[in-house]
């Protein structure tokens, strides 16, 4: 028996492709947004109250924790309807093989970024 191989087979030390890298964020970013959609009902019925509760909301979500976790939800919300449709697409039949699934993942990973990006240069 050879004394080369790897005694922990742990998630740290598996090297795996970029397409279970994204499907494993579609997972994560999933529950993520049960937490993300309770956020925003919690505003929602907030800012509903009345014109001053409505100003407190906005000047919140206009304050640092605004301009720090909205940009973040933004990009949970993205991650996930992008991952969303990548997996749509597998199923459909489309994008198979390495090439177009390496293709398929990175393009959703650099769209989530991008449209996290855009909501953080554009936060009120």
């Amino acid at each position: 028996m050879s004394t080369t191989r790897p005694r922990d087979a742990g998630l740290l030390t598996l090297r795996l492709p970029v397409g279970a890298y994204a499907s494993i964020l579609h997972r994560l970013t999933g529950l993520l947004l049960v937490g993300v959609v309770g956020l925003a009902l919690t505003f929602l019925r907030a800012s509903l109250q009345g014109p001053a509760a409505f100003e407190t909301v906005a000047q919140r979500l206009r304050g640092p924790w605004g301009h720090a976790l909205g940009p973040v939800a933004v990009w949970i919300v993205a991650q996930h309807l992008y991952g969303g449709i990548r997996h749509l697409l597998l199923d459909a039949g489309w994008g198979f093989g390495r090439d177009r699934e390496r293709l398929s993942a990175f393009a959703v990973l650099a769209l989530a970024a991008v449209t996290a990006l855009g909501a953080a240069l554009s936060w009120p």
